[in-house]
């Protein structure tokens, strides 16, 4: 699997745990709202890492580095400013917030789990 489809599979994955706290807003509004906040912070923060290194391939070595720490930086600091505006000005479920803005590490490391799963010889019986 290539990085992008790998990158699609990942968004698509967030899109849909999106719709689920849409469909969730009348009953539950501060809790869906906190999710979707940070789930699609998260998204971007993912689609602007694919970006950077889509960029940097093809750069020789100390371009590359210097690249990927400028971008690594510039996410950083836009991540924790939005966060920040959140925070303060919505108020939101601070939990919910926080697990959303971590949904896209939280998708990779159960994606990679279910891949080793069912590659291992013991657990496919």
């Amino acid at each position: 699997m290539n990085n992008e489809s790998y990158v699609k599979r990942i968004a698509l994955i967030i899109i849909l745990t999106n719709i689920a706290a849409i469909l969730t807003l009348p009953w539950f509004f501060k809790d869906g709202i906190s999710w979707i906040l940070g789930a699609s912070a998260s998204l971007g923060n993912l689609l602007w890492l694919a970006d950077n290194v889509k960029k940097s391939i093809d750069l020789v070595p100390t371009k590359s580095k210097l690249s990927a720490m400028k971008g690594a930086m510039l996410r950083m600091v836009a991540l924790l400013f939005y966060a920040t505006t959140i925070v303060f000005l919505l108020k939101p479920n601070i939990i919910l917030f926080g697990l959303g803005l971590l949904s896209a590490q939280i998708i990779i490391y159960l994606t990679e789990f279910l891949k080793f799963i069912k590659s291992n010889k013991i657990f496919r019986g």
